[in-house]
């Protein structure tokens, strides 16, 4: 079974035991789509990879988005997926109270249980990839997540999935080179996606970068924001990636 099958399988899991129905009570939401321009750093907080294993970040949740925000990041991800990223849904809630930026839930969702869950614990707006998804799951959960008040980030690793994110009329697009089968790493996909990314959306460059020096190239081929994980979680590298102004 590839990654991306074994995680949708416990995601699928994951989302059977959570309750149905609308969350009854959730925090006033705030922006992420408004927050990504002039390349905005959507700083992450996550604890482990599948290809690097734990990352040895000692800082809490609340810890790290409080730094991030201090630093100058427009937004929050937190990797909430707990078997390969060392994830929590709890996390949520630690960093809605501890910075005011908009938070970003990412993790491998499949069931609108999930969405109402997010929202229930303060996400602003929730990640959706389309090669984990078919075409109709991808623009049912679209637009619930829409219904709940909540930005979506559609990722898309190729044509096929930006072709599924534009049916669904996703209005924030984020273009991951990391290849999900293998997870390696292709920088170049940035710029061969980036001229096929529609004016009008907000276009998001996710991983392999690590500088600020790239940050300027991403802004160059258009790209409006960068989400970044390891970089920013690493105290030896966070200062280099917001020196980008």
């Amino acid at each position: 079974m590839d990654f991306l099958k074994h995680m949708r399988l416990l995601a699928k899991r994951r989302a059977a035991g959570l309750k149905t129905g609308m969350p009854e009570a959730a925090p006033p939401v705030r922006s992420f789509r408004r927050a990504l321009k002039g390349m905005a750093v959507i700083a992450e907080v996550k604890y482990a990879t599948p290809a690097d294993g734990h990352l040895g970040i000692r800082r809490s949740p609340s810890s790290l988005a409080a730094v991030y925000q201090s630093h100058g990041a427009a937004a929050v991800s937190c990797v909430t997926e707990p078997v390969f990223f060392a994830g929590s849904v709890d996390y949520l809630p630690e960093i809605r109270s501890s910075c005011m930026l908009p938070l970003l839930m990412k993790d491998f969702i499949v069931d609108e249980r999930q969405l109402c869950q997010a929202r229930a614990l303060g996400a602003d707006a929730a990640l959706l990839i389309t090669e984990l998804l078919s075409i109709d799951e991808l623009a049912r959960l679209h637009s619930f997540c829409r219904s709940l008040g909540m930005d979506c980030l559609v990722e898309v690793h190729g044509r096929e999935g930006l072709d599924k994110a534009l049916k669904i009329g996703a209005d924030i697009i984020g273009v991951n080179v990391r290849d999900l089968a293998t997870l390696k790493v292709d920088p170049r996909r940035h710029e061969e996606m980036a001229g096929l990314l529609p004016s009008g959306v907000a276009k998001v460059a996710e991983s392999g970068i690590s500088s600020s020096a790239r940050l300027k190239e991403l802004r160059e081929m258009g790209y409006d924001a960068a989400l970044i994980g390891r970089a920013v979680v690493s105290e030896q590298t966070r200062g280099e990636i917001f020196r980008c102004g």
